[in-house]
């Protein structure tokens, strides 16, 4: 069955992902592909008045939680994003090739119970993939790093966490059958977990 159109708004914020071709790493160190997104990111922020939520940079593919602006739809952002970040990796790596292996994914995410889960998924990438063992350790996030600028990662359900007991939660344990009940639904157009049939 094909993917559904994605849904543009600016009143809900989506889980935005991308990988590179062939599912390869980016070419060039995690450090030097982190500052590449860092400095577009900060760019068009300013440019499109994006709201980044969260961004964590892995191997071979990214994850963000982020708002588009009335002005300035999704898939334009992203577009220019996804091409500027692509020039400045394969000119950094004499490449020609392409960067990533398809256009971005997006999910949104239209309530704050699923934004609450979408966002603590996002922060324990890393966690799953054994890269670090916790959120805060990973350099290549916002939540250990402030080069990108975020706007308040928590709203509604997750605002009720205190400042103090943030980094708890981003840690919880997640099972492995959320992780996957979590991941099949991000691949949806509007997010919702998907659960196996029992």
């Amino acid at each position: 069955m094909p993917r559904k159109k994605l849904v543009y708004t600016h009143h809900f914020p989506y889980h935005i992902w991308a990988r590179s071709n062939n599912r390869e790493w980016f070419y060039l160190p995690t450090e030097v592909v982190w500052r590449i997104f860092a400095e577009e990111l900060v760019r068009i922020t300013k440019s499109h008045e994006l709201l980044v939520h969260a961004f964590v940079l892995m191997n071979n593919h990214y994850h963000m939680i982020a708002s588009a602006h009335e002005d300035f739809p999704l898939h334009d952002v992203m577009q220019i994003l996804q091409k500027s970040v692509s020039r400045a990796i394969n000119k950094r790596a004499s490449r020609t090739n392409h960067v990533f292996g398809g256009p971005y994914k997006a999910s949104l995410i239209k309530t704050d119970l699923y934004y609450a889960t979408a966002l603590r998924y996002v922060a324990q990438n890393p966690i799953r993939a054994k890269l670090s063992q916790n959120v805060e350790g990973y350099r290549f996030s916002t939540f250990s790093h402030d080069d990108i600028p975020t706007c308040s990662p928590l709203s509604g359900i997750a605002a009720k966490i205190s400042t103090t007991d943030l980094s708890t939660w981003l840690n919880s344990e997640c099972s492995t059958e959320q992780a996957l009940s979590i991941s099949r639904g991000l691949k949806k157009t509007v997010f919702k977990p998907v659960f196996p049939r029992t």
